[in-house]
């Protein structure tokens, strides 16, 4: 967890305000760093492209902000929990989180979404066709676990008027669906806390001055 404090900041300013101003400066505060929150966050949230290819709206929006309060002036941006287990190697380094996967999943000649990714479901539904089966076969790389489609046994022409037949594999050869990879070391990193600094390094300023007006101008 990386801290980020603007106490310096706010003391440096609240020694120059007059009376007025300085009773507002708890309301401005948490209004302020509620603001430098929310900013560090949609920073987080664009720089995710930079290291995921097209990351997916789940992913994305895991990056959420809690408020601070006048009471305890502290915003926190963070990520959501299931998220997290598999985004944290990407920020602190180590292995793939796969969860209970048996391994990364990689569509080869099955159909992925838009974001690279199999459709929920889809491997209860390949398993379901009499000629697909999870297991190991010999290739000219090596040993290769995945998904796999047996060469039917009818021709083409047979094959497009089977039940099926659609999904049929006519090649004359074992196909590979999806390909298992066993997770790996990450080497590519988020930096959400280097981004999260700049932000309230470059924003602080304006943010604080904007919220002590406003402060000031719905003071009683």
């Amino acid at each position: 967890m990386l801290d980020i404090s603007v106490r310096p900041n706010v003391a440096d300013v609240a020694r120059e305000l007059s009376t007025l101003a300085y009773k507002q400066v708890p309301f401005a505060t948490a209004r302020t760093v509620t603001s430098l929150a929310k900013l560090a966050a949609d920073a987080e949230k664009r720089a995710m492209p930079q290291v995921f290819d097209s990351p997916t709206p789940f992913t994305v929006n895991s990056v959420a902000v809690q408020s601070a309060k006048k009471a305890m002036p502290v915003a926190r941006v963070y990520i959501r929990d299931i998220a997290a287990q598999y985004l944290a190697p990407y920020e602190y380094g180590g292995t793939q989180f796969l969860g209970r996967k048996p391994g990364d999943l990689v569509p080869v000649n099955a159909a992925a979404n838009q974001y690279g990714n199999l459709p929920r479901n889809a491997i209860r539904r390949y398993m379901g066709r009499s000629d697909v089966f999870l297991g190991t076969v010999k290739t000219k790389r090596g040993d290769t676990y995945g998904l796999w489609q047996r060469p039917t046994v009818q021709s083409a022409k047979g094959a497009k008027r089977a039940k099926g037949a659609k999904l049929a594999n006519t090649t004359g050869r074992m196909k590979l669906l999806v390909a298992f990879h066993d997770p790996v070391e990450t080497k590519q990193r988020l930096n959400f806390g280097d981004h999260a600094l700049a932000i309230v390094s470059a924003n602080f300023d304006q943010v604080f001055s904007a919220e002590m007006d406003r402060a000031l101008a719905t003071a009683r």
